[in-house]
């Protein structure tokens, strides 16, 4: 099929009623999430996982790209109205956004802000369509060591995007793909780390590591943080305003055509290339949009060039980060980690395959991005003012909602009760990660890539030994890698010398220069990663070859890198390279996003109105764990928040206990009559209230999947 036959084939699919209903669903999905600060568009996706299994591709991606597309415009409608970003991505566009609604502009805020997020998401899908005819004749000159070391700098380039020091973002990827491990082995049948249980021949679901790594933990922070999302600010907004805005944004768009164009070139740039993290793209393209303005001293002050930078930059970064994960399966961020699982899940294999065999599919999420923006605009102006309201809903009344519905769709997905226990343990395991600043989209992208990294890993040893340092393309790969890990390094230490944070936030403030003592937690953590491994690669070495090739090569390098973090607990001049430097959560002030300008002198006078790009180029890979923690309640002490923390581990705990004895027809219900009753303290009418929506979503989910039998428990 031709390059324009595949185009129309793709466009054909907007004749499927059932695909247009998925993208106004996943729009709508995404634009209720997305205004939810805590609560994260990455927890949506992986939600969304366990119904794609009963989908066709052309659905289910439709589904997944219209609900991620419509995070980022409702991110930056909470960012603009009450100055707290729905996502982090969406920081930019507060400092200005929220400037000009304390001038009584809301409105023209957000039409500003839709205009540009549809602008950029048409560029974004533009660069693609011109891209896809170069990417296929640069697949095939791929081989296994290409293929193997690609999936090598994936885990390596996404572990430095979000973790707290190199050997942290290193060990993250590793531990995905020990994780990919288990199960049957692809080459031999071999069964690994199953100990007996039937439950885990099928190695572990990537939708149950996923929910529990992402939604779970994010659960068990949420619940921890004990207040609302947000706090009790509302804003009221008028309809007619809201709408009248819209003529006049695209109005302010066109008076700056040519930076919105330049700061939608950078969120492609920024997309394409693996590690720079969505993030980057929207505070570099502010940076941009400072320093190249003659009057930079006006940023900060609700100015529409601070809010058509960013937005345009927010979609179009997603769709340049469509181009690595289809051609190489190398995914930039979090979201296109998921859509890797996603991948999985319907049988796609990003590379060659996917841009030979299915391009029209690839056209078509293209072409739902760009679509899915624009919509996404259009439903959020008119859902303003209900979103505001949804922003002061308590975070601990979201949290038993997720967790029930989440242990619903896992085990409709997997049909294995301990695989919804892997989903708890492994949002346990994510919370850890996450008070230790782990990279946990490095997890997942390990998970997904494991078994291709395996695979190309036996290949390469029986064709090539060590010949593949002969080849050209490999070693340019390696010394990427190299590269990446060196730059971690250096960035590292800038980080412990310089702070963490985004000048001018909160954070940037309260950064513990000193990364020692080494918590005792944190030291058995390292301690863990050290001896879970040897014992991993001694079991391992056991398996017949080459089923045991994977685990003892990885389980060995995990070993090699987990001595060095844990030599770095003990010795302090390593320790800005292995752990890192920390926010100091004792003396974190409660305070939303700074909307001074970035060059704007601080209390003490430090910032410099010159530092613009070079400073976000420099700090923004921090903020998104800056803004997670800024918007959650400033805790009293670390050890109340570990304790409330635990707390809600352990009723996620009898959650799991409830439904293994009462089965998921009572036991969901009545663990959530209990928590509104005894945690929440409810009256009985409200709790009687709550469990019964968890029940009609129960009947729901069993009249959807008829072939689904849930069990009923031991009683």
């Amino acid at each position: 099929m031709s390059y324009f036959q595949s185009l129309l084939s793709g466009l054909g699919n907007f004749g499927n009623i059932a695909a247009i209903a998925v993208i106004i669903l996943g729009t709508l999905l995404g634009v209720f999430v997305g205004v939810v600060p805590g609560l994260g568009g990455i927890v949506l996706l992986v939600v969304l996982l366990p119904f794609l299994y009963h989908m066709n591709p052309v659905v289910a991606l439709a589904l997944l790209l219209a609900s991620h597309s419509a995070i980022y415009y409702a991110g930056s409608t909470t960012a603009i109205l009450i100055n707290t970003p729905g996502a982090p991505e969406s920081a930019a566009t507060a400092i200005d956004g929220y400037a000009m609604t304390q001038k009584g502009q809301v409105g023209r805020a957000l039409g500003i802000s839709a205009a540009a997020t549809s602008y950029g998401g048409l560029i974004g899908a533009l660069a693609i369509l011109v891209a896809i005819p170069v990417m296929v004749p640069l697949i095939n000159i791929f081989h296994p060591p290409e293929y193997f070391f690609l999936t090598i700098l994936a885990v390596v380039l996404i572990g430095q995007l979000q973790s707290g020091s190199p050997t942290k973002g290193i060990i993250s990827g590793l531990f995905g793909f020990l994780l990919s491990f288990v199960g049957a082995a692809a080459s031999t049948g071999t069964l690994r780390y199953t100990f007996g249980s039937l439950g885990l021949y099928n190695g572990l679901n990537i939708v149950a590591v996923a929910i529990g790594l992402f939604a779970i933990s994010q659960m068990f922070i949420l619940f921890a943080s004990n207040r609302s999302v947000v706090g009790t600010e509302n804003v009221r907004l008028n309809r007619r305003e809201v709408w009248g805005s819209v003529g006049g944004g695209v109005k302010e768009l066109l008076q700056h055509k040519w930076l919105a164009t330049k700061s939608a070139a950078i969120g492609i740039m920024c997309g394409v290339i693996p590690g720079i993290g969505s993030t980057a793209a929207n505070f570099l393209s502010y940076g941009y949009a400072m320093r190249s303005s003659k009057n930079p001293e006006l940023y900060g002050t609700g100015i529409p060039e601070g809010i058509v930078a960013p937005e345009s930059s927010s979609i179009s970064k997603e769709a340049g980060s469509l181009i690595p994960t289809i051609a190489l399966g190398i995914p930039n961020g979090p979201a296109m980690a998921i859509l890797l699982a996603a991948f999985s899940i319907l049988g796609l294999q990003p590379g060659a395959s996917m841009l030979k065999d299915h391009l029209p599919l690839v056209f078509w999420m293209v072409i739902v991005l760009a679509v899915a923006s624009i919509l996404a605009s259009v439903l959020g102006l008119a859902l303003a003012p209900i979103l505001a309201k949804i922003t002061v809903i308590p975070g601990r009344v979201l949290v038993p909602f997720v967790l029930v519905l989440a242990a619903i769709g896992t085990f409709a997905t997997t049909t294995e009760l301990l695989q919804v226990v892997v989903m708890m343990i492994m949002g346990a395991i994510g919370l850890v990660m996450r008070r230790n600043n782990y990279s946990l989209p490095a997890v997942i992208v390990g998970v997904v890539l494991g078994a291709t990294a395996e695979d190309n890993l036996i290949l390469t040893i029986k064709i090539f030994s060590w010949r593949f340092i002969e080849r050209p393309i490999t070693d340019l790969i390696i010394l990427a890698i190299i590269a990446v890990i060196v730059f971690g390094v250096r960035r590292s230490r800038q980080q412990k010398a310089l702070g963490v944070g985004l000048p001018g936030t909160p954070v940037a403030q309260n950064v513990a220069e000193d990364p020692s003592p080494i918590s005792k937690g944190e030291l058995i953590f390292d301690i863990a990663w050290v001896v879970g491994s040897a014992a991993y690669v001694i079991i391992g070495s056991r398996y017949p070859a080459p089923a045991s090739t994977g685990p003892v090569w990885l389980g060995g390098a995990m070993f090699i890198v987990g001595v060095i973090q844990l030599i770095g607990a003990f010795v302090p001049k390593l320790r800005g390279v292995t752990h890192g430097t920390r926010p100091d959560f004792l003396n974190m002030p409660q305070s939303p996003i700074n909307t001074e300008p970035m060059g704007a002198p601080s209390g003490d006078g430090a910032a410099s109105s010159g530092s613009g790009l070079m400073s976000a180029a420099m700090t923004v890979e921090q903020v998104e764990e800056d803004l997670e923690t800024t918007l959650m309640e400033p805790v009293e002490s670390k050890v109340g928040e570990a304790k409330r923390q635990g707390f809600a581990v352990l009723l996620a705990a009898i959650l799991l206990a409830a439904i293994y004895i009462f089965g998921y027809e009572i036991g969901a219900p009545l663990w959530t009559l209990g928590y509104f009753l005894f945690v929440r303290r409810w009256k009985i009418p409200q709790s009687v209230a709550a469990a019964v929506a968890i029940l009609l979503a129960f009947y729901a989910m069993s009249l959807l999947l008829t072939s689904v039998i849930f069990p009923t428990g031991i009683l």
